[in-house]
């Protein structure tokens, strides 16, 4: 499914790596209803000082 959302968003998911976040405003999953969706991908700037990242923990 994501890769379907991307190409349709015209992003090649061959330019992606383990730094990019994919956001979308709901998928035809989700929002049946919706036809169009916003979707971006953030690409994440590495460690300056080469520290080790936390990851986040959500509930």
């Amino acid at each position: 499914m994501t890769t379907k959302l991307l190409k349709l968003a015209k992003i090649d998911p061959s330019t992606l790596d383990e730094r990019c976040v994919i956001l979308s405003e709901g998928c035809p999953g989700c929002v049946p209803d919706e036809t169009t969706f916003t979707t971006q991908v953030i690409r994440l700037n590495r460690e300056k000082d080469e520290r080790t990242s936390m990851p986040a923990v959500a509930n």
